[in-house]
């Protein structure tokens, strides 16, 4: 089995990006063959954007991405106060190319990833 790339990528690497800039970023990785595990919950409008771009990109060598979040579904007040204070909230995303990614399934506290290339594309065809 060949070998799988993940990259970590801080809360702070995406952090002067504009939505359509860490679109580009992490389609680049994910088009690269690498899963990418974000620091932060990925923003609903990022996600949207994401899935979109990636639809539209989809053929015989680029079969789409899988995504999975964790963090808190509820916008409460003390989250919004902790973001406009520059912290954190919690939250993590997992993003990666859809060849490489057999399964994937969370729950509120973890995300289970199960990757790995199949069989046909081992076999080269």
């Amino acid at each position: 089995m060949g070998d799988i790339r993940i990259e970590f990528v801080s809360s702070a690497a995406l952090s002067g990006m504009d939505s359509r800039g860490k679109v580009g970023y992490l389609i680049d990785v994910i088009k690269g063959g690498s899963i990418i595990v974000l620091e932060d919950k990925l923003q609903p409008d990022d996600e949207r954007l994401l899935i979109e771009q990636t639809m539209g990109m989809v053929d015989d060598t680029f079969t789409g991405i899988e995504i999975s979040s964790l963090g808190s579904e509820k916008e409460g007040w003390k989250s919004a106060i902790i973001r406009l204070l520059g912290g954190k909230t919690g939250g993590m995303t997992v993003i990666g190319p859809a060849r490489l990614i057999r399964a994937i399934k969370n729950d509120s506290t973890k995300i289970n990833l199960l990757a790995g290339m199949r069989q046909e594309e081992r076999d080269g065809k």
